[in-house]
């Protein structure tokens, strides 16, 4: 007897080639202990998560299966605030995210946009982009520091 997951058409991931202007770090651990040292460290950072999104739930609606996946949105008020006071155009910036996938070996990719870039891109954002580059390094230094 066929299982839901027995049905789910398998998708094959292709090669890997992040575009500019992504940063991509892979994890010290596994997926779920990736998701919580995530979590920690936005929250170390004071920052709210928004949201998660289970692209691996979303894709077996629709018939697929993946390994595990996760895409985490956050931010704060207090820099969106700033956002809109220096540019109100940066909001579309906003909230932040992170995708994280466990890659067919095991291993786990985090990747994001370049928050410098991103917000460097918009006028009187530099020090704000540079700030919340700043917090974004912080994040990932976290993550990696989980394995010493």
């Amino acid at each position: 007897m066929n299982t839901a997951s027995d049905l789910l058409k398998s998708v094959s991931y292709g090669e890997m080639s992040p575009p500019p202007g992504e940063a991509v770090v892979m994890s010290p651990v596994g997926f779920d202990a990736t998701l919580l040292r995530l979590k920690q460290a936005f929250e170390r950072q004071d920052l709210w998560v928004i949201h998660e999104i289970d692209p691996q739930m979303l894709l077996a609606r629709g018939g697929h299966s993946i390994g595990k996946a996760r895409q985490l949105l956050f931010f704060h008020p207090r820099y969106a605030a700033r956002l809109l006071e220096a540019n109100p155009a940066t909001l579309i910036e906003i909230p932040l995210k992170v995708a994280v996938l466990e890659l067919p070996d095991g291993s786990v990719m985090v990747r994001h946009v370049d928050v410098a870039s991103q917000f460097e891109r918009h006028p009187r954002m530099k020090a704000l982009a540079s700030e919340l580059a700043d917090v974004m390094h912080g994040v990932m230094a976290h993550l990696v520091a989980a394995a010493s």
